[in-house]
């Protein structure tokens, strides 16, 4: 089959993410780094690298999130699964992706507002917007709920195959 115009948009976008996730990681380790030598070399820590590393790490933890839901690979308590009548099994196998999108979709709408609410405020160290840290919340989850309808898309294909 032919790939559909909603998996080549999913895909750039997972290729996207994956190069600004890898990105954020070397700088991270870079920054880490130059803390280490700061604080234990020449016993002089610097102000902002705590700040940056735990935005950082917000930023990628939930961008990474985002390209494990895009391949599926949330933990499933497969032991359940593996125990469940197979009606019941098909059944949450169909209504799951919907309960992940509508919940993507809320989180997402929330972590905008959020944003919003914290505009005009700066971080302590950095003195960057503090909306910049809390836009990874609403990034990564319109991202989680992009791939949770592609996933809804890619089920009702092969339903119907």
């Amino acid at each position: 089959m032919a790939t559909k115009w909603t998996d080549r948009i999913c895909d750039h976008l997972a290729r996207v993410t994956f190069v600004s996730a890898t990105a954020l990681c070397v700088v991270m380790l870079i920054v880490t780094l130059i803390h280490i030598f700061y604080r234990y070399v020449l016993n002089n820590s610097l102000t902002w690298s705590e700040e940056f590393l735990r935005f950082s790490l917000v930023w990628f933890s939930l961008l990474s999130a985002s390209l494990i839901h895009k391949d599926r690979g949330h933990i499933g308590i497969v032991l359940f699964r593996q125990r469940m009548p197979a009606r019941i099994r098909a059944f949450l196998e169909r209504i799951i992706p919907l309960i992940a999108v509508i919940t993507t979709t809320v989180i997402t709408i929330y972590g905008a507002g959020l944003v919003l609410r914290v505009e005009g405020q700066l971080t302590p160290a950095l003195r960057i917007p503090v909306a910049v840290p809390y836009l990874s919340i609403p990034v990564s989850f319109l991202f989680m709920t992009i791939y949770g309808l592609q996933h809804l898309i890619e089920d009702t294909r092969s339903k119907g195959a």
